[in-house]
C-alpha cells in the first residue's frame, strides 16, 4: 500500500514509462472509484499533479438537467396560473406546432392586421 503522511493523506509510488505512461496504482483507483475508460483529470498547483477523478458525459448531462430542473421550478414560483396551464397544454409540442398556436391567438391576428393591415 502506499506510506501514510498525515491523517487522510497517502503517497503512492509509480513509474512513468519511456512513453510518458503512468499506471495508476489500484489504491488511487480504489480510492477514486476509477474504472477503464474514465476520464481523469490533472489539477496542477504548485509544482503538483493532482489527479482527479473527472465528470462523464453521463454526468455532465444529469448535473445540466438538474441544474434545469431547479431554474425551471423557479421560474414556475413566478408565474401566474394562465402561464402554468399554458405550459402544460403545450408539453411536447413541436416549434411548429408552437407556431401555429401563436399565430391562431386573437391578440396575434390583431397585431398583424394592426401592423401589416392582413
Amino acid at each position: 500500500m502506499g506510506k501514510e503522511i498525515e491523517e487522510n493523506k497517502t503517497v503512492v509510488t509509480t513509474t512513468m514509462s519511456k512513453a510518458y505512461q503512468i499506471t495508476v496504482p489500484s489504491v488511487v483507483r480504489k480510492a477514486l472509484g476509477l474504472e477503464p475508460g474514465d476520464p481523469v483529470d490533472f489539477e496542477i498547483d504548485r509544482g503538483r499533479a493532482i489527479l482527479v477523478r473527472a465528470e462523464t458525459r453521463e454526468e455532465k448531462i444529469k448535473r445540466v438537467f438538474a441544474d434545469l430542473d431547479r431554474i425551471r421550478e423557479r421560474e414556475l414560483s413566478y408565474m401566474t396560473v394562465g402561464q402554468k396551464k399554458r405550459i402544460e397544454m403545450s408539453k411536447g409540442w413541436t416549434i411548429n406546432q408552437y407556431h401555429e398556436y401563436i399565430d391562431k391567438l386573437p391578440e396575434t391576428k390583431a397585431y398583424m392586421k394592426e401592423k401589416y393591415g392582413v
